[in-house]
Protein backbone atom coordinates (compact mmCIF):
# COMPACT_ATOMS: atom_id res chain seq x y z
CA UNK A 1 0.00 0.00 0.00
CA UNK A 2 1.22 3.56 -0.87
CA UNK A 3 -0.08 6.22 1.30
CA UNK A 4 0.18 9.71 0.42
CA UNK A 5 -0.13 12.15 3.63
CA UNK A 6 -1.30 15.71 2.61
CA UNK A 7 -0.63 18.79 4.70
CA UNK A 8 -0.35 22.48 4.54
CA UNK A 9 2.46 24.07 2.96
CA UNK A 10 3.95 25.53 5.77
CA UNK A 11 4.06 22.25 7.67
CA UNK A 12 7.90 22.38 8.45
CA UNK A 13 8.09 26.33 8.24
CA UNK A 14 5.96 26.92 10.69
CA UNK A 15 5.90 23.28 12.55
CA UNK A 16 3.10 22.42 15.01
CA UNK A 17 1.31 19.65 16.91
CA UNK A 18 0.26 18.16 13.18
CA UNK A 19 3.71 17.88 11.76
CA UNK A 20 4.39 15.48 14.56
CA UNK A 21 1.13 13.80 13.80
CA UNK A 22 2.29 13.69 9.93
CA UNK A 23 5.72 12.50 10.60
CA UNK A 24 4.64 9.97 12.66
CA UNK A 25 1.91 8.64 10.96
CA UNK A 26 4.47 8.25 7.75
CA UNK A 27 7.69 6.82 10.25
CA UNK A 28 5.12 3.92 11.39
CA UNK A 29 3.81 3.28 7.94
CA UNK A 30 6.95 2.67 6.99
CA UNK A 31 8.24 0.11 10.52
CA UNK A 32 4.65 -1.84 8.64
CA UNK A 33 5.99 -2.26 5.57
CA UNK A 34 3.89 0.26 3.78
CA UNK A 35 5.42 2.97 1.25
CA UNK A 36 4.42 6.69 2.82
CA UNK A 37 5.28 10.09 0.87
CA UNK A 38 4.58 13.23 3.01
CA UNK A 39 3.22 16.22 0.40
CA UNK A 40 2.28 19.61 0.86
CA UNK A 41 -0.20 21.73 -0.27
CA UNK A 42 0.93 22.75 -4.10
CA UNK A 43 3.28 19.89 -4.61
CA UNK A 44 2.35 17.25 -7.34
CA UNK A 45 0.91 13.62 -6.00
CA UNK A 46 3.30 11.23 -6.54
CA UNK A 47 2.42 8.34 -9.21
CA UNK A 48 0.91 5.18 -7.54
CA UNK A 49 -0.76 6.06 -4.72
CA UNK A 50 -3.49 3.79 -3.46
CA UNK A 51 -4.73 5.77 -0.36
CA UNK A 52 -4.83 9.81 -0.04
CA UNK A 53 -5.04 10.76 3.70
CA UNK A 54 -5.37 14.89 4.34
CA UNK A 55 -4.98 16.34 7.26
CA UNK A 56 -6.55 19.74 8.77
CA UNK A 57 -10.42 20.68 7.43
CA UNK A 58 -10.13 24.10 8.54
CA UNK A 59 -7.90 24.28 5.15
CA UNK A 60 -10.07 22.88 2.97
CA UNK A 61 -8.83 25.36 -0.04
CA UNK A 62 -5.01 23.21 -0.01
CA UNK A 63 -7.31 19.91 -0.25
CA UNK A 64 -10.15 19.94 -1.78
CA UNK A 65 -8.31 20.37 -5.67
CA UNK A 66 -6.37 17.17 -4.62
CA UNK A 67 -9.51 15.11 -3.13
CA UNK A 68 -11.39 15.41 -6.38
CA UNK A 69 -8.49 14.54 -8.75
CA UNK A 70 -7.74 11.34 -6.75
CA UNK A 71 -9.30 8.23 -7.37
CA UNK A 72 -8.23 5.94 -4.85
CA UNK A 73 -9.80 6.03 -1.53
CA UNK A 74 -9.36 9.45 0.54
CA UNK A 75 -9.24 9.72 4.01
CA UNK A 76 -9.20 13.08 5.79
CA UNK A 77 -7.97 13.77 9.75
CA UNK A 78 -10.27 16.88 10.91
CA UNK A 79 -7.80 18.17 13.15
CA UNK A 80 -10.65 20.86 13.44
CA UNK A 81 -9.43 23.74 15.70
CA UNK A 82 -12.01 26.53 16.40
CA UNK A 83 -10.51 29.34 16.95
CA UNK A 84 -13.29 31.68 17.72
CA UNK A 85 -12.84 32.50 21.43
CA UNK A 86 -9.32 34.19 20.51
CA UNK A 87 -11.04 35.51 17.27
CA UNK A 88 -13.39 37.54 19.62
CA UNK A 89 -10.45 39.39 21.01
CA UNK A 90 -8.20 39.47 18.46
CA UNK A 91 -11.01 40.85 15.62
CA UNK A 92 -13.58 41.55 17.81
CA UNK A 93 -15.09 44.34 14.56
CA UNK A 94 -14.58 41.38 11.81
CA UNK A 95 -15.97 38.54 14.49
CA UNK A 96 -19.58 40.21 14.76
CA UNK A 97 -19.55 41.00 11.35
CA UNK A 98 -18.40 38.07 9.34
CA UNK A 99 -18.75 35.14 12.44
CA UNK A 100 -16.20 32.60 12.34
CA UNK A 101 -16.32 31.02 9.45
CA UNK A 102 -16.16 34.09 7.48
CA UNK A 103 -13.25 35.04 9.61
CA UNK A 104 -11.11 31.90 8.51
CA UNK A 105 -11.82 32.81 4.89
CA UNK A 106 -10.50 36.33 5.61
CA UNK A 107 -7.44 34.92 7.44
CA UNK A 108 -7.05 32.53 4.58
CA UNK A 109 -7.00 35.24 1.82
CA UNK A 110 -4.61 37.31 4.14
CA UNK A 111 -2.29 34.62 4.41
CA UNK A 112 -1.80 34.63 0.47
CA UNK A 113 -1.59 38.56 0.05
CA UNK A 114 1.14 38.54 2.63
CA UNK A 115 2.93 35.58 0.95
CA UNK A 116 2.84 33.39 4.33
CA UNK A 117 0.74 30.51 2.92
CA UNK A 118 -0.22 29.62 -1.14
CA UNK A 119 -3.21 31.04 -2.66
CA UNK A 120 -6.28 29.48 -2.30
CA UNK A 121 -7.55 29.71 -5.63
CA UNK A 122 -10.46 31.44 -6.93
CA UNK A 123 -13.07 29.21 -6.58
CA UNK A 124 -12.58 29.80 -3.06
CA UNK A 125 -12.80 33.04 -3.34
CA UNK A 126 -16.16 32.48 -5.02
CA UNK A 127 -17.91 30.02 -2.72
CA UNK A 128 -16.12 31.13 0.86
CA UNK A 129 -14.55 28.57 3.87
CA UNK A 130 -17.96 26.86 4.41
CA UNK A 131 -19.16 25.90 1.37
CA UNK A 132 -15.77 24.34 1.11
CA UNK A 133 -15.51 22.46 3.85
CA UNK A 134 -18.86 20.79 3.48
CA UNK A 135 -17.62 20.24 -0.52
CA UNK A 136 -14.29 18.16 1.48
CA UNK A 137 -16.18 16.28 3.23
CA UNK A 138 -18.62 15.49 0.51
CA UNK A 139 -15.52 13.78 -1.43
CA UNK A 140 -14.16 11.82 1.55
CA UNK A 141 -14.44 8.58 2.12
CA UNK A 142 -13.58 8.59 5.57
CA UNK A 143 -13.49 11.24 9.04
CA UNK A 144 -10.85 10.74 11.38
CA UNK A 145 -11.39 12.75 14.46
CA UNK A 146 -8.91 12.68 17.24
CA UNK A 147 -12.14 13.07 19.64
CA UNK A 148 -16.20 12.31 20.10
CA UNK A 149 -16.27 16.19 20.95
CA UNK A 150 -14.64 17.16 17.88
CA UNK A 151 -17.00 15.21 15.73
CA UNK A 152 -19.82 16.49 17.33
CA UNK A 153 -18.54 20.08 16.39
CA UNK A 154 -18.27 19.09 13.02
CA UNK A 155 -21.60 17.57 12.68
CA UNK A 156 -23.02 20.74 14.49
CA UNK A 157 -20.71 23.36 12.55
CA UNK A 158 -21.79 21.68 8.58
CA UNK A 159 -25.11 19.73 9.18
CA UNK A 160 -24.82 15.83 8.67
CA UNK A 161 -22.27 13.71 7.57
CA UNK A 162 -22.08 11.97 4.42
CA UNK A 163 -19.05 10.04 5.13
CA UNK A 164 -18.58 7.49 7.70
CA UNK A 165 -16.05 8.58 11.07
CA UNK A 166 -13.78 7.03 13.10
CA UNK A 167 -12.24 8.32 16.08
CA UNK A 168 -8.42 7.57 16.65
CA UNK A 169 -6.46 9.37 19.18
CA UNK A 170 -3.27 10.98 18.43
CA UNK A 171 -0.25 8.54 19.46
CA UNK A 172 3.32 9.27 21.58
CA UNK A 173 6.24 8.63 20.20
CA UNK A 174 8.62 5.50 20.88
CA UNK A 175 11.20 7.75 22.46
CA UNK A 176 8.76 9.40 24.83
CA UNK A 177 7.97 5.66 26.18
CA UNK A 178 11.72 4.65 27.00
CA UNK A 179 12.34 4.74 30.59
CA UNK A 180 15.08 7.26 32.59
CA UNK A 181 16.10 8.22 35.59
CA UNK A 182 13.91 10.63 37.33
CA UNK A 183 15.25 13.40 38.34
CA UNK A 184 16.21 14.62 41.66
CA UNK A 185 14.74 18.01 40.94
CA UNK A 186 12.53 19.17 39.14
CA UNK A 187 11.61 23.16 39.62
CA UNK A 188 9.08 25.72 37.61
CA UNK A 189 5.97 25.69 35.18
CA UNK A 190 6.14 25.08 31.61
CA UNK A 191 4.36 26.33 28.43
CA UNK A 192 5.07 24.92 24.94
CA UNK A 193 3.78 25.73 21.76
CA UNK A 194 3.94 28.43 18.58
CA UNK A 195 3.29 31.86 20.39
CA UNK A 196 -0.09 32.83 19.25
CA UNK A 197 -3.92 34.06 20.51
CA UNK A 198 -5.25 30.92 20.25
CA UNK A 199 -2.28 29.17 22.63
CA UNK A 200 -3.04 32.26 25.11
CA UNK A 201 0.41 32.44 27.04
CA UNK A 202 0.23 35.56 27.55
CA UNK A 203 -2.48 35.00 30.35
CA UNK A 204 -0.08 32.97 31.58
CA UNK A 205 3.34 35.25 30.91
CA UNK A 206 1.17 38.33 32.81
CA UNK A 207 0.26 35.59 35.95
CA UNK A 208 3.55 34.08 36.29
CA UNK A 209 5.29 37.46 36.57
CA UNK A 210 2.87 38.39 39.58
CA UNK A 211 3.38 35.50 41.52
CA UNK A 212 7.03 34.90 40.58
CA UNK A 213 6.66 31.90 39.24
CA UNK A 214 9.87 30.50 37.41
CA UNK A 215 8.01 29.76 33.83
CA UNK A 216 10.04 28.86 30.66
CA UNK A 217 8.44 29.56 27.10
CA UNK A 218 8.68 27.24 24.51
CA UNK A 219 8.18 27.98 21.23
CA UNK A 220 8.56 30.33 17.88
CA UNK A 221 6.28 33.57 17.02
CA UNK A 222 3.33 32.54 14.60
CA UNK A 223 4.52 33.94 11.10
CA UNK A 224 1.40 36.06 11.14
CA UNK A 225 1.27 37.14 15.03
CA UNK A 226 4.26 38.40 15.64
CA UNK A 227 2.69 41.48 17.53
CA UNK A 228 1.51 38.95 20.07
CA UNK A 229 4.81 37.33 20.74
CA UNK A 230 6.05 40.93 21.28
CA UNK A 231 3.72 41.44 24.10
CA UNK A 232 4.79 38.51 25.60
CA UNK A 233 8.38 39.50 25.56
CA UNK A 234 6.99 42.76 26.95
CA UNK A 235 5.28 41.22 29.83
CA UNK A 236 7.21 39.07 30.69
CA UNK A 237 9.08 39.51 34.10
CA UNK A 238 12.78 37.95 35.82
CA UNK A 239 11.14 35.00 36.44
CA UNK A 240 10.03 34.33 33.28
CA UNK A 241 12.65 32.77 30.32
CA UNK A 242 12.04 32.23 26.31
CA UNK A 243 13.33 29.28 24.30
CA UNK A 244 12.90 28.52 21.15
CA UNK A 245 10.83 25.72 19.34
CA UNK A 246 12.78 22.08 20.86
CA UNK A 247 11.99 18.64 19.44
CA UNK A 248 13.16 15.35 20.11
CA UNK A 249 16.19 14.91 22.81
CA UNK A 250 16.28 17.76 24.22
CA UNK A 251 12.43 18.72 24.49
CA UNK A 252 12.47 15.78 26.72
CA UNK A 253 15.44 16.81 28.69
CA UNK A 254 13.19 20.30 29.21
CA UNK A 255 9.90 18.33 30.18
CA UNK A 256 12.37 16.07 32.78
CA UNK A 257 13.71 19.46 34.39
CA UNK A 258 10.14 20.65 35.02
CA UNK A 259 7.33 19.64 37.20
CA UNK A 260 4.47 21.32 35.56
CA UNK A 261 3.37 21.65 32.51
CA UNK A 262 0.44 24.43 31.75
CA UNK A 263 -1.79 24.41 28.60
CA UNK A 264 -3.86 27.20 28.76
CA UNK A 265 -5.20 27.19 25.17
CA UNK A 266 -8.95 28.62 24.52
CA UNK A 267 -9.13 25.26 22.01
CA UNK A 268 -7.07 22.08 20.89
CA UNK A 269 -8.61 19.61 19.44
CA UNK A 270 -5.56 17.47 20.29
CA UNK A 271 -2.80 18.29 22.89
CA UNK A 272 -0.10 16.02 21.74
CA UNK A 273 2.32 18.05 24.14
CA UNK A 274 0.05 16.95 27.13
CA UNK A 275 0.68 13.44 26.93
CA UNK A 276 4.37 13.64 26.32
CA UNK A 277 4.58 15.58 29.31
CA UNK A 278 3.17 13.22 31.18
CA UNK A 279 5.20 10.17 29.78
CA UNK A 280 8.29 12.67 31.39
CA UNK A 281 6.41 12.58 34.60
CA UNK A 282 4.74 16.38 34.47
CA UNK A 283 2.08 17.46 36.07
CA UNK A 284 -0.48 18.59 33.84
CA UNK A 285 -2.84 21.26 33.77
CA UNK A 286 -4.88 22.13 30.94
CA UNK A 287 -8.03 24.55 30.24
CA UNK A 288 -11.54 22.85 30.86
CA UNK A 289 -12.77 23.27 27.01
CA UNK A 290 -13.51 21.39 24.42
CA UNK A 291 -11.83 19.08 23.24
CA UNK A 292 -9.03 19.08 25.59
CA UNK A 293 -11.57 18.09 28.65
CA UNK A 294 -12.17 15.11 26.92
CA UNK A 295 -8.42 14.02 25.36
CA UNK A 296 -6.38 15.34 28.63
CA UNK A 297 -8.86 13.73 30.78
CA UNK A 298 -6.73 10.27 31.52
CA UNK A 299 -3.57 12.66 32.15
CA UNK A 300 -4.23 15.63 33.21
CA UNK A 301 -6.02 18.42 35.52
CA UNK A 302 -8.67 20.64 34.29
CA UNK A 303 -8.64 24.22 35.48
CA UNK A 304 -10.68 27.31 34.43
CA UNK A 305 -8.35 29.65 33.39
CA UNK A 306 -11.23 32.23 32.65
CA UNK A 307 -11.13 32.26 36.71
CA UNK A 308 -8.23 33.83 37.84
CA UNK A 309 -8.64 33.44 41.34
CA UNK A 310 -9.25 29.78 41.22
CA UNK A 311 -6.73 29.00 38.13
CA UNK A 312 -3.52 30.89 40.22
CA UNK A 313 -4.80 29.00 43.19
CA UNK A 314 -4.66 25.61 41.42
CA UNK A 315 -1.24 26.02 39.50
CA UNK A 316 0.04 27.67 42.81
CA UNK A 317 -0.71 24.26 44.67
CA UNK A 318 0.46 22.05 41.38
CA UNK A 319 3.93 24.26 41.55
CA UNK A 320 4.10 23.47 45.45
CA UNK A 321 3.16 19.83 45.26
CA UNK A 322 4.84 17.97 42.04
CA UNK A 323 6.85 15.49 42.65
CA UNK A 324 7.24 13.90 39.83
CA UNK A 325 3.64 12.12 38.54
CA UNK A 326 4.51 9.31 35.79
CA UNK A 327 1.34 7.76 34.49
CA UNK A 328 0.68 4.40 33.88
CA UNK A 329 3.20 2.88 31.59
CA UNK A 330 0.66 0.67 30.28
CA UNK A 331 -2.03 3.63 29.51
CA UNK A 332 1.05 5.86 27.80
CA UNK A 333 1.66 2.61 25.50
CA UNK A 334 -1.98 1.79 24.92
CA UNK A 335 -1.25 5.06 23.11
CA UNK A 336 2.03 4.52 21.32
CA UNK A 337 2.66 5.11 17.42
CA UNK A 338 2.52 1.54 17.00
CA UNK A 339 -1.13 0.91 18.52
CA UNK A 340 -2.51 3.74 17.31
CA UNK A 341 -1.22 2.90 12.99
CA UNK A 342 -3.41 -0.26 13.06
CA UNK A 343 -6.39 1.63 13.72
CA UNK A 344 -5.52 3.59 11.02
CA UNK A 345 -4.38 0.75 8.46
CA UNK A 346 -8.03 -0.24 9.24
CA UNK A 347 -9.01 2.71 8.42
CA UNK A 348 -7.09 2.70 4.97
CA UNK A 349 -8.09 -0.73 4.37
Amino acid sequence: MHVVLLARKTLYTQPGGDTVQVEETASALRRCGHEATVVTAGQKLPPGATVLHGFNLGRPADLLPYFRSFKGKKILSSIYVDYSLADKQRFPLFYALMGKHGLEYLKTLGRALNRSDRFPGMLFIVHGQKSYVRALLKTTNLLITSSKSEQQRIESDFGGLDCAVKTVPLGISASFLEPFQEPENRNGLLLLGRLEWLKNQKTIVHWATENNWPLTVVGDANANQKAYYNDCLDQAGSSVSFLPYTAGDGLKQILRSHSVLIIPSYFESFSLVGWEAASQGMHVLFNDVADMNETLAPIGTPIQIQDKASAITAITAALNGNKGQKKSHDLLKSRSWDAIILELLDAYA
